[in-house]
């Protein structure tokens, strides 16, 4: 008995060792990338829009929003306080809308609360991530959706609320302001197309109708080049063309699997803005330490329709799979493979290797195989004496 005591306790013993000296990590799905980081410069079809009034300016039309010839895009009063009055009004009959739609659904209780609940969910996620990339526009929305939301389910379980105050307040200073005059002058655009508030001074740096006429050292030029003086008569920009470009030098090295038409993705992640859909419109001589590259794109909203000399990350491959430390990876019997732990016992798991770098590598189960690596295995990144149903 006491030598069977003994050799329990001995086992017991060299279990709590093995556990000791092993680490996992659970196998999760992943994508990474193949990126180049470089310095771009966006060119676009685009043209100065004057005028020569003087005053307060109140922009009608937001960066990157399509407009036809003859809209107006802003309108410049003769005072501060004439635009102050006149953005106080836009104010102001937003927010009549806004109590006017929450009297209606005062009044209409039948709102089921589980879609509502996950609206309310979605919207502080959207207006978390709005933050997150700075997109504070975006944000804005956002917020409001989200009060409108949880105002919405106050009324939908009994809270009773009585918009009637409010709105008569809000009317009686609309109507207050509306009876004023004021004076201004419209902006009208001159031409179709995206509408840009001010300018940067880069406009003529590179020539749009011109861009497959340039070479590596006009693109270098230009990133380099300093913003000219602006007029004070320049109102705005109208970019005509659907279509503009990024034009930058990569390392010739990095375009060896680039061809001409790939379609690729852009990060530009100090504006947050991510896996950009473009085209590799055209690609330089490759017969210096630096190539040309030219992408095209025909996506414009408000977060693109700034962007001139930025930082650019070109992803050029995605590798998608588990991604594993290299220490987990074994070769048994000329397979390569990983320990897991299902249980209380380890077991080996073939995998298939997509990617590998110094500290990591992206593998998969090609074939959905009982063989193979499976997602959410725990696969043994640190331990010794690994082998088939071995108790641990």
């Amino acid at each position: 008995c006491i030598v069977l005591l003994i050799s329990l306790y001995v086992i017991y013993q060299v279990v709590l060792f093995s556990k000791a000296e092993m680490e996992t990590q659970p196998a999760l799905k992943e994508t990474v990338y193949n990126t180049i980081d470089t310095k771009c410069f966006v060119v676009r079809d685009e043209k100065k829009l004057l005028n020569n009034a003087t005053g307060t300016k109140v922009s009608f039309a937001a960066n990157g929003e399509r407009v036809a010839n003859g809209d107006t895009v802003s309108v410049v009063f003769n005072s501060s306080e004439d635009a102050s009055s006149y953005l106080k009004i836009n104010e102001l009959e937003k927010n009549i809308a806004h109590f006017e739609e929450l009297s209606r659904q005062a009044n209409f209780q039948a709102i089921n609360i589980d879609s509502l609940n996950s609206k309310i969910e979605n919207e502080l996620v959207d207006y978390l991530e709005y933050c997150d990339s700075k997109n504070f526009s975006g944000a804005v929305n956002a917020v409001e959706s989200f009060r409108d939301s949880v105002t919405g389910k106050q009324i939908a379980t009994g809270v009773d609320m009585d918009f009637s105050q409010q709105l008569a307040s809000l009317k009686n200073e609309l109507s207050s302001l509306k009876n004023s005059d004021y004076s201004y002058t419209e902006i009208k655009s001159d031409s179709a197309g995206y509408y840009v508030d001010g300018s940067d001074g880069y406009e003529d740096t590179i020539d749009f109708s011109k861009i497959n006429e340039i070479d590596l050292t006009a693109v270098e030029n230009a990133i380099k080049a300093k913003p000219q003086p602006v007029s004070s008569n320049v109102v705005g920009r109208i970019v005509s063309s659907f279509e503009w470009y990024i034009v930058c030098s990569v390392p010739t090295e990095d375009t060896v699997n680039l061809t001409q038409g790939d379609t690729l993705q852009v990060n530009f992640s100090l504006r947050g803005i991510e896996q950009l859909p473009v085209t590799l419109y055209k690609i330089g001589e490759r017969t210096g330490e630096n190539t040309m590259v030219i992408l095209s794109c025909n996506v414009m909203n408000e977060s693109l329709a700034d962007l001139r000399l930025e930082d650019i990350q070109i992803v050029t491959k995605a590798y998608s799979g588990f991604k594993i430390s290299n220490s987990a990876i074994r070769t048994v019997d000329g397979e390569k493979g990983v320990y897991v732990v299902r249980g209380n016992l380890l077991g080996f798991r073939k995998v298939h290797i997509i990617y590998t770098t110094d500290t990591y590598t992206i593998v998969d189960n090609p074939d959905g195989s009982t063989d193979y690596i499976k997602q959410y295995d725990e696969v043994v990144t640190k331990g010794v004496e690994l082998y088939d149903n071995k108790l641990v």
